[in-house]
């Protein structure tokens, strides 16, 4: 993949593998910040996730942030993943980041 790929190619690329590889236990992967409003600027773009996962699990949030690292390297962008459990994401709902990232973000699960 080339270096000026867009930061969309790279969260699109991303919740597939992540789909496939842990599918079973993500409850919702929303892509939100520059990704998401077109503000992407090649090597500079980021993507921010907010990637949640059924339950509590260190083990595969760390896989999951390795293939984030991987798949922006692979396009050029940097990704930012914030892994949560639902009972954490449902307790506060209300959070502005939560809340922002669902209602502005591009849900892929």
């Amino acid at each position: 993949m080339s270096d000026d790929a867009p930061a969309g190619d790279a969260a699109a690329t991303f919740a597939a593998r992540a789909q496939d590889d842990h599918g079973e236990a993500i409850r919702d992967l929303v892509v939100f910040g520059d990704a998401v409003r077109g503000d992407d600027r090649g090597v500079h773009a980021s993507v921010e996730v907010l990637l949640v996962l059924e339950e509590a699990d260190p083990e595969r949030e760390r896989r999951l942030e390795a293939l984030a690292e991987t798949v922006g390297a692979e396009h050029g962008v940097v990704f930012e993943v914030h892994v949560l459990p639902a009972e954490r994401v449902e307790a506060n709902s209300d959070h502005p980041f939560i809340r922002t990232a669902i209602e502005e973000g591009r849900s892929y699960v």
